[in-house]
């Protein structure tokens, strides 16, 4: 085996066990999940992500051509070390295949740590990056989620 062959062997298997992992990690967080609305609606689809603050969870309610729904629940990763005001989090949509954006929505509080954009336009099927701002108590952190539309 060339020393090439071997080195990205070697990367293959660390990326596996990295993806493996993280995976493991964020497991317990991804089975609980719940929108807003408090009963996660049929074909809704759930993805989770993570800044040094919270986990971020994104239920979409419908990810068809059209209007959809947003449910956003930020997980402090430490509930001692949160804010002392609830952070302004905003929505927005991008598909780059066809140069398409869709400008931010500053999502709703619905409870604790739980926000909701009523209607963030789709408007084409294809690979949305959902773009989820969170900003608050002097940190500003920023999230990409990929989002597959159907035909």
């Amino acid at each position: 085996m060339s020393r090439r062959s071997l080195v990205a062997a070697v990367i293959l298997v660390a990326t596996l066990l990295t993806a493996l992992s993280v995976h493991a990690m964020w497991a317990p967080w991804s089975g609980t999940t719940q929108p807003a609305s408090g009963s996660a609606p049929h074909g809704s689809v759930t993805l989770t992500g993570g800044t040094a603050h919270e986990v971020v969870i994104l239920t979409i309610s419908a990810p068809v051509t059209g209007t959809t729904a947003v449910d956003v629940r930020l997980v402090p990763r430490d509930r001692a070390a949160t804010g002392t005001s609830p952070p302004d989090v905003t929505v927005s949509a991008v598909l780059p295949t066809a140069g398409h954006a869709v400008p931010g929505f500053t999502a709703v509080p619905t409870s604790d740590d739980r926000y909701h954009v009523a209607g963030l336009p789709l408007m084409m099927p294809g690979r949305w990056e959902l773009l989820v701002a969170i900003d608050g108590d002097g940190r500003r952190d920023r999230l990409v989620f990929p989002l597959t539309v159907p035909r």
